[in-house]
């Protein structure tokens, strides 16, 4: 928080503790009325020359504003009342998609089955006679 923030505020703070002592005390004389439309006017043309025109803050309401506050009770409630059906089909696209493209991210696939060898076409004799007219023995 800038020193001139923490200022601005104890400021502001000051005048509304003024303004509230102000009506249990007698009125002032007119030298002093005089002297208190000043100060105003002048606290007034400070608050016009701030930045953009704009009315400073109390530092009190800046702090409050940018407190940190906890929403998770909030957001449970809201997350455990709503409760909707979405198709299995959706479900699993959204998966897919936010699954990452590392091998430890995807699916394990299933094992196929090893097919039982089966006997070949040819005989014994077919091979032996392939091997006589091949290699002519």
């Amino acid at each position: 928080m800038s020193a001139a923030l923490l200022r601005r505020g104890l400021e502001l703070l000051a005048e509304s503790e003024a303004s509230r002592a102000a009506p249990s005390q007698a009125k002032p004389s007119g030298a002093r009325l005089k002297r208190a439309r000043k100060a105003k006017a002048s606290q007034a043309q400070k608050l016009r020359n701030s930045a953009k025109g704009k009315v400073p803050k109390s530092a009190l309401a800046e702090y409050q504003k940018r407190e940190c506050q906890n929403h998770l009770t909030t957001n449970l409630k809201f997350m455990t009342s709503k409760r909707s059906t979405v198709e299995e089909s959706v479900t699993q696209q959204i998966l897919r998609q936010n699954r990452g493209r590392k091998a430890c991210d995807r699916p394990v696939a299933k094992t196929k089955k090893k097919k039982v060898a089966e006997g070949t076409v040819f005989t014994e004799e077919d091979f032996q006679k392939f091997q006589q007219e091949y290699f002519g023995s």
